[in-house]
């Protein structure tokens, strides 16, 4: 009888005693069933033939009834592998955790989907590192991140279900994937100035001021709130664990409100993502740059530092940190933070060199006025 901290699977259990035999060739190879079953509080596997006395197997083996089995013993007081549900099933138990502790909306969807692609290919979660490495290796490595975000997902899950469960972690055995990282794609500032003169509409204007001027994430842009944008700062909100504070530069919050009947709690756009990426792809097209939301993104990152902006400053605008910004910095280094914006924002300057100025109809207030870099007043609530 082989004695082993946490219940092990059919597939396990088999690898295990495979191992075995390869190990001691002189004893000469065993032909192994692939028939567990439970034998008292053991896992039994079935052995067609017997092992030569006194070897290493022969410990291993015990007869029941005529057959031969290796026998390993589950450990007392935990539940034997009958007990563990489907992988289906322990996906949606994980989602639900992870829900109830607060994660994103999009991070669960995404995590969700690789997982359930994994649970329609092995129904039951106790399988061998073996298993978990055949599994990887469909997923490419040259350029994304695919067979590491594969890794993981399958590591969380399996800690999940280590811990409630007490089903062995099959990942821990599998190195985890690397890949060739590649920058980000991203514009010039020769083409970055090129694609702003191909911006023709209000609503252009707006969204091209979500991705670049303000550097917001896919899905931010069509969750934003007309509320949430202030004086001169905003809230970004995104999931159920980020409710982030940006500083808002006048000429910004101008392009943003382009709506004159939007609703305070209606959202900015009222547009999906795709669509709002359809708009930054037709700008692109005017000035024959293929251009999407997140290449802006990376291009105001890229910018930043070409007219003169710090690294710290690039990260805190970026939101590369989790958490409340009010949780990094005080409401006087937002407003150090606001100068440094209307200083150093890659789509503000290129607009200063291009001398363009959008045509707002906002009584009292020119465009002209707002793209000045004097432009950067102290914190109004309302």
């Amino acid at each position: 009888m082989v004695q082993t901290k946490e219940a092990i699977s059919q597939e396990q259990l088999r690898c295990y005693v495979e191992e075995a035999a390869r190990k001691n060739p002189q004893e000469g190879d065993f032909p192994l069933g692939r028939h567990c079953r439970i034998v008292g509080n053991s896992l039994a596997m079935h052995h067609l033939n017997p092992p030569k006395p006194q070897s290493p197997l022969d410990r291993l083996v015990k007869r029941f009834g005529g057959e031969y089995y290796v026998k390993v013993a589950l450990p007392p007081n935990q539940p034997s592998p009958t007990t563990v549900p489907n992988t289906l099933a322990l996906v949606d138990e994980y989602v639900t955790y992870k829900a109830d502790g607060g994660a994103a909306d999009g991070y669960l969807k995404v995590r969700a989907r690789k997982l359930r692609f994994f649970a329609r290919q092995h129904p039951s979660p106790l399988v061998s590192s073996e298993v978990i490495r055949v599994y990887l290796r469909q997923f490419k490595t040259d350029d994304v991140p695919t067979r590491h975000d594969q890794w993981k997902a399958l590591k969380a899950l399996y800690d999940f279900a280590s811990e409630k469960y007490h089903i062995p972690n099959s990942v821990l055995e599998v190195p985890k994937p690397h890949f060739k990282r590649k920058p980000g794609k991203r514009l010039s500032c020769d083409e970055a100035r090129t694609f702003l003169t191909g911006v023709k509409t209000d609503l252009e204007w707006a969204v091209v001021t979500c991705y670049f001027g303000l550097r917001f994430r896919g899905m931010e842009a069509t969750e934003q709130l007309a509320e949430d944008i202030k004086s001169d700062y905003l809230f970004v909100t995104s999931g159920k664990e980020r409710n982030e504070e940006l500083p808002l530069l006048p000429i910004f919050r101008k392009l943003l409100l382009f709506r004159n009947g939007c609703k305070r709690n209606e959202t900015l756009f009222g547009l999906s993502s795709s669509t709002l990426a359809y708009h930054i792809e037709q700008v692109g097209k005017r000035v024959g740059l293929k251009v999407g939301p997140r290449m802006l993104r990376n291009t105001a990152a890229a910018l930043w530092y070409h007219y003169g902006g710090d690294k710290a400053s690039n990260r805190l605008l970026l939101r590369h940190s989790t958490g409340d910004m009010t949780d990094h910095y005080s409401n006087e280094f937002l407003d150090e933070l606001k100068i440094k914006d209307n200083r150093h924002n890659a789509m503000l300057n290129l607009m200063r060199e291009l001398n363009l100025a959008p045509k707002l109809n906002y009584p009292n207030t020119s465009s002209a006025q707002l793209l000045s870099p004097g432009v950067a007043s102290g914190r109004h609530r309302y």
